[in-house]
């Protein structure tokens, strides 16, 4: 994880986007000319030395044109200046048709050129590759059907106790979603082999493979032992970790929602509530089994559009809040992201009154603005939302 990446993230587990290479150029021994001999004296120079740059081009050509006259006859002068005029016409008229159509977006990076830790050379390479990631890494929909062991309401349960599990060991937000991710992933591949005594212990494992990936300081695997009352020992969470390594094939690299939405946030110019009651939205996606194969960044996307649309009652739609560089570095349309949005307004709407309800009362805490309660969420407007409304 790069360091801008840590600090960001430190600063929003605490409140609530040039390289610098010196080139040096080796002056040769003695100038050559462009096409010229590189070593008179190498057997396999096939062009003489001695001709001018321009003869040696010449003289294949003439052969080349020579035997092609025989099979192809040439075309005639005129013909090929009125060829070359109205392919050039075609070329002027596309570039100023593409000109045309193509809206000039901000770059929101410009601001950062200086800065070599954002390296804003690479950002949207970078983040064109974790979307071809989380394609790659994928979670299927439904993967819970066909086995009655494990039921959608277990999975909901087991994600709301380790968000518990991650708030009383102070752990970095993207622990959490590296966890679900890792959790999810491991039991599409090897649902039938687990039972309902054993879900707690996948939970748990994932949770360590993922402060290990993740945080400077892990908790320890009897710390593990203790947050589960001793259910497990120690031996048992270190082999379940072996097992879940093996099946992923230590491809623990599933891009999170979080690195998308913080880049969303940059290109919507949103405010730190605004940040914040997205990031609520997301978290309470984590245990709503019809989102898991929702991509993550499709999901922070909706997420953020829920967010901005809320906190800007007068406006008319979704489709005035999302922005014209918000579609740009998000690549989504706002009818792309309208399915997503209705399911997580509903998720929205029911969180206070939900049984599992960790995610609600985390984010009732100072540290996040305690966002979970602003007045917005009880306005008629989010349950339009809910109910697929714009």
């Amino acid at each position: 994880m790069s360091a801008r990446a840590r600090a960001l993230s430190y600063a929003e587990n605490q409140v609530a986007g040039n390289p610098l290479a010196g080139k040096r150029a080796l002056a040769p021994s003695q100038p050559r000319a462009a096409l010229g001999n590189i070593n008179p004296n190498t057997r396999h120079n096939s062009v003489s030395a001695d001709l001018p740059a321009k003869e040696q081009l010449l003289k294949p050509l003439e052969i080349l044109k020579k035997s092609l006259k025989a099979v192809v006859p040439v075309p005639v002068q005129e013909d090929v200046a009125a060829m070359e005029t109205s392919l050039l016409q075609e070329t002027e008229m596309e570039t100023e048709g593409g000109e045309q159509e193509e809206e000039v977006v901000e770059d929101i990076d410009a601001e950062d050129v200086n800065n070599p830790q954002l390296v804003t050379e690479y950002v949207n390479e970078i983040y064109s590759y974790l979307r071809s990631v989380e394609s790659v890494q994928c979670i299927q929909a439904d993967y819970l059907a066909g086995q009655t062991e494990i039921l959608p309401k277990m999975r909901a349960v087991l994600i709301d106790w380790l968000v518990g599990v991650h708030l009383q060991f102070h752990l970095l937000q993207e622990t959490l979603y590296t966890t679900v991710a890792i959790l999810d992933r491991f039991l599409q591949a090897d649902i039938g082999a687990i039972s309902r005594k054993k879900l707690q212990l996948v939970g748990v494992a994932s949770m360590l493979i993922a402060a290990k990936y993740e945080e400077i300081y892990a908790p320890e695997v009897k710390d593990f032992v203790y947050i589960t009352d001793r259910a497990y020992t120690e031996k048992e969470i270190l082999r379940m970790e072996i097992r879940i390594l093996s099946v992923l094939d230590f491809d623990l690299g599933r891009p999170l929602p979080l690195h998308f939405l913080r880049r969303a946030s940059k290109a919507g110019g949103v405010d730190a509530a605004t940040h914040t009651l997205a990031k609520y939205i997301v978290e309470l996606s984590l245990g709503v089994y019809s989102l898991v194969a929702v991509p993550p960044s499709q999901l922070a996307s909706a997420g953020l559009a829920l967010a901005i649309r809320l906190l800007e009652p007068h406006t008319a739609s979704l489709a005035t809040v999302w922005t014209s560089p918000l579609q740009h570095y998000t690549k989504y349309s706002i009818a792309q992201l309208q399915p997503t949005v209705t399911a997580l307004a509903e998720a929205l709407f029911i969180a206070p009154s939900a049984k599992l309800a960790t995610v609600y009362n985390k984010y009732t805490n100072k540290k996040f603005m305690k966002i979970s309660r602003i007045p917005v969420l009880d306005d008629p407007v989010l349950r339009r939302l809910a109910k697929g409304e714009q």
